[in-house]
């Protein structure tokens, strides 16, 4: 964004199956850097939590902001392993630039392998370093 001027905002999240290594599902794996899509995404978008004013994150400290995510009942069950955030374009310095409310995915992060049932609600904090 810094090379084009545009801006964006984090707003969603969604969740795979596609961050654990699948012959040991304590490992998480290491996410590649060119996927464009959530590894075997299974869940979402979501809308993040909003803080107030709404806001959908907070910074920790200057440089790292944390974004929550929250899963209901009856919502990605089965075997959860990644999270990813979603940004969406919302300004540019292009008059009439067809990019502005553009979806894409921002962020993955992996776990090992977690196992959510209808009798599970998850609070998912996602926090980026820079």
């Amino acid at each position: 964004m810094t090379v084009s001027g545009r801006g964006f905002q984090i707003m969603e999240f969604v969740v795979g199956s596609g961050g654990h290594d699948p012959g040991d599902p304590t490992v998480a794996l290491t996410p590649d850097p060119t996927d464009v899509t959530l590894p075997q995404q299974t869940f979402g978008p979501k809308p993040l939590v909003q803080t107030n004013p709404p806001y959908t994150g907070v910074l920790v400290t200057p440089f790292c902001p944390e974004f929550t995510g929250f899963l209901d009942f009856t919502e990605a069950n089965g075997e959860v392993s990644n999270f990813g955030l979603i940004g969406v374009i919302n300004y540019s310095p292009i008059p009439n630039d067809p990019l502005v409310g553009t979806p894409f995915l921002f962020a993955i992060g992996n776990t090992p392998l977690k196992v959510k049932t209808d009798a599970d609600q998850f609070v998912i904090n996602i926090t980026l370093q820079t």
